[in-house]
């Protein structure tokens, strides 16, 4: 049998495709996914009938699926260290593509692969003994670092160009440290005082 000249269409093929549309544009649309693809728009519908949304959630499979989780939901490990682990995973995925975040962020997390990833941190809070009223709260918290941390990644090294203004303590600072590895020191700053601040709200566990 006669293979086919094109690839078969998949969800994982239009997640692929809106993927690299949002790394090079800021955002997909459907036709503009569909013309990367070579099909017609109602195409993409029959494998992902839920439209942007649904491909918003596959894209999120995509980034998301080769985190392993077996370490962040060790018990064996103690749950500070699994915190840091999760958040660097996490970070990982995501700054494979900066530009993703604000099409994630703008979209309900339905997916059960990103949803799997919130319950692990989750038990991960809870095992740290973070009161259940605040782990929301935490998660919150871990967000604005992750993800934020994540678009950075994809800023420009030096980030700061101060040439020609008279701006002493900025040509000093950027001359000291502002080049590629800006992003991912900030990053291990930010989740020092993020396990800091889950270890504040702990509630000690009482003996018996």
């Amino acid at each position: 049998m006669a293979r086919p000249k094109h690839r078969i269409l998949s969800p994982q093929l239009i997640a692929g495709a809106a993927l690299r549309l949002v790394a090079k544009h800021g955002d997909f649309t459907i036709p503009g996914v569909a013309a990367a693809l070579g099909v017609h728009p109602s195409s993409l519908y029959h494998h992902l009938p839920g439209g942007r949304a649904a491909i918003v959630h596959r894209m999120r499979e995509e980034l998301y699926g080769s985190i392993d989780l077996g370490r962040a939901l060790d018990a064996s490990e103690a749950p500070l260290e699994r915190l840091r682990l999760w958040m660097r995973a996490y970070r990982a995925a995501t700054a494979r593509v900066p530009a993703v975040v604000p099409v994630l962020v703008g979209a309900p997390v339905e997916d059960f692969r990103t949803l799997e990833i919130y319950e692990a941190l989750f038990v991960i809070l809870r095992d740290a003994g973070v009161p259940v009223e605040q782990r929301v709260a935490c998660s919150a918290m871990v967000d604005a670092l992750v993800l934020g941390s994540a678009v950075d990644a994809g800023s420009p090294a030096p980030l700061w160009r101060s040439e020609g203004h008279d701006l002493p303590e900025l040509r000093g600072v950027v001359a000291a440290r502002d080049d590629a590895d800006r992003a991912r020191a900030g990053f291990e700053l930010g989740v020092e005082a993020v396990v800091a601040a889950v270890s504040s709200l702990a509630v000690p566990t009482r003996v018996a």
